[in-house]
């Protein structure tokens, strides 16, 4: 018994699709397990408030009214800055 070209091609995209559907599966097997992420702590985000804070005072002071960095200053200066305010916070 012969297939004809239409029903050829009709077996061939049924293989195709068991072949999809099986290495989906598959892949899901294998997946890893991701655990839940952890919340952060009340320090360590109370932190991160206080850091934001002093960063924006430390940008506020060597940054002029256009948004640049004042002559000399360094994006590291500001950082340096904003560590060293938050310290005394």
């Amino acid at each position: 018994m012969m297939l004809t070209p239409t029903e050829y091609m009709a077996l061939m995209r049924l293989i195709g699709s068991e072949r999809e559907s099986e290495g989906s599966s598959l892949a899901d097997r294998d997946a890893p397990v991701t655990s839940p992420v952890k919340k952060r702590s009340r320090s360590a985000r109370q932190a991160d408030k206080m850091l934001s804070k002093a960063f924006k005072i430390a940008n506020a002071r060597y940054r002029l009214k256009s948004g640049a960095l004042r002559k000399g200053r360094t994006q590291a200066d500001i950082a340096r800055l904003a560590h060293k305010l938050r310290k005394k916070m």
